[in-house]
Order: C-alpha cells, then sequence, then structure tokens
C-alpha cells in the first residue's frame, strides 16, 4: 500500500473477534489505507450504547479525516498531529452532544488510532486502547500511548507496575473517553518510523490478556498482517479471551 501522505510503502489489516466469554461485539477496527489512517475502537460495555459509539467512531473518523485531508498534506508531523487531535475530539465532542449530559452518560468508547504521515506515525489516543511500536531489532514492542484510567495513573505514578494494572480494577476506570464530557482531550504521540518497524493498535481485550514479549513474537510470525492478527487473537483467546479483541497490525516496507 501507499499513500500521498506516507513516504514508504506498508502492509495493514485489521481483524476483530468477539472473544471467548462475551455475547456480543463492541470493538470496531478502522482501516483507511488511502489515507494512511487506521484505529481501533472498544465500545464501553457498562453504558446503554456502547456498541453504538464504537460504530460512529468507524464511520466518522475515516469520514472527517477525509475533509481535512488537504490540510493534512501540506502539514508537517506535528502539525498534522494537531489536527488529528482536533478530528478526535470533534468526533468526542460531537457523540457526546447527542445523547450523554454531566448526569448520564449513554455512549461511550475507546479509540487509539494512527496517521502515516512523511517518515513519521502520529498516534493519537482517547480512552485505554493502544498503539504501539514494534521497532525492526528490538525484542520488546514500545506502548506510545498512554492509558486513560486510574490504573494508567497509578502505573505512571510508580504505585503500581504494568503487570498489577491488567487485573486491578481501576484498569476498568476510564478517566477519557470518546462521548466524554465536552471538550474532550485526546493525547497525540509523533515517532519516528523506519523500514521493517511493525505497528500495532488494539483494544485491551488483546493487551490484557496476552504478555508484550508474546505479542513482539507474534507480530513477526507471518509476513501476512492478516495472519499477524489472527495469530494475535487467537493467543488472546488461548489466555481466556475475556473481552471482546481487536487488533490491526502495519508493517513499514
Amino acid at each position: 500500500m501507499r499513500t500521498r501522505l506516507f513516504q514508504y510503502e506498508y502492509k495493514a489489516a485489521g481483524l476483530v473477534d468477539i472473544g471467548s466469554v462475551r455475547r456480543s461485539n463492541q470493538d470496531e477496527v478502522i482501516l483507511a489505507p488511502d489515507q494512511g489512517l487506521f484505529a481501533v475502537s472498544d465500545g464501553m460495555g457498562g453504558l446503554e450504547d456502547g456498541g453504538a459509539a464504537s460504530q460512529y467512531v468507524k464511520q466518522a473518523l475515516p469520514m472527517v479525516a477525509e475533509s481535512g485531508i488537504g490540510e493534512m498534506e501540506k502539514a508537517d508531523p506535528g502539525q498534522a498531529a494537531v489536527r488529528l487531535n482536533g478530528l478526535v475530539q470533534l468526533i468526542s465532542d460531537r457523540l457526546y452532544a447527542q445523547g450523554n449530559s454531566p448526569g448520564y452518560f449513554r455512549f461511550g468508547a475507546t479509540v487509539a488510532g494512527v496517521l502515516l504521515h512523511g517518515t513519521k506515525a502520529v498516534f493519537v489516543c482517547l480512552g485505554d486502547s493502544r498503539g504501539y511500536l514494534l521497532p525492526k531489532y528490538k525484542k520488546n514492542p514500545v506502548q506510545i500511548t498512554e492509558d486513560m484510567n486510574i490504573a494508567g495513573i497509578l502505573v505512571r505514578l510508580g504505585e503500581m507496575t504494568k503487570e498489577q494494572a491488567k487485573d486491578s480494577p481501576a484498569s476498568s476506570r476510564l478517566t477519557a473517553f470518546v462521548g466524554m464530557q465536552s471538550p474532550a482531550k485526546p493525547a497525540t504521540y509523533v515517532v519516528d518510523v523506519k523500514p521493517g518497524d511493525r505497528i500495532l493498535l488494539c483494544s485491551d481485550g488483546l493487551y490484557g490478556m496476552v504478555p508484550e514479549r508474546e505479542m513482539a513474537q507474534l507480530m513477526r510470525s507471518s509476513k501476512s498482517q492478516e495472519r499477524i492478527c489472527k495469530n494475535l487473537i487467537d493467543a488472546a483467546n488461548a489466555y481466556g479471551g475475556r473481552d471482546n479483541i481487536s487488533a490491526v497490525c502495519i508493517r513499514v516496507m
């Protein structure tokens, strides 16, 4: 694949699975290869219409990004990050206006995405879905996004390890999400990418089940990005599959 925004060719795929326990799927993957834009969105199961929120993200994100693709072409990666942040904020604020209020939340979802721009990967996050970068010669993936939940705050303060956070009730207490009280505050991260690097976007149904070292091995398990997504999902289900599982895998060529 090639996009006019990104210097390198790349391969990408995405896959969603219901998991081994849940009776419905509220995860979505967003694939817009012509724009070099990819994302995962995880509907908040504790809300009335969490699944509808992730579907809204899937429909809205490529649409609003397409409307601004001309500006993205003229922007440097830092400026593109500002614009991408604004697009996610716009989507969240619109969702909030559709049915949420300060005392009542009907809709909610996470989003973790990446825009391939120049020689950079511009990550965006709102919630606790994650974006990883696996450099060509590294054994472990680097978590680029920060978890927007109570457990993530405790990990960053050094009061909890990432392993402890996986099983902590604090990991389900989001501090920000798509549909939060306006104005939303997404976070963006601009990182260098090189040929041979790999990118993974995933919901907590994947990273909450599979150890990161094993995720890295699976990210290199095939030349096919579709097969890698399937291998990652199979691993999450083998560990119990307690939640819906979504994965987007990208290899920079």
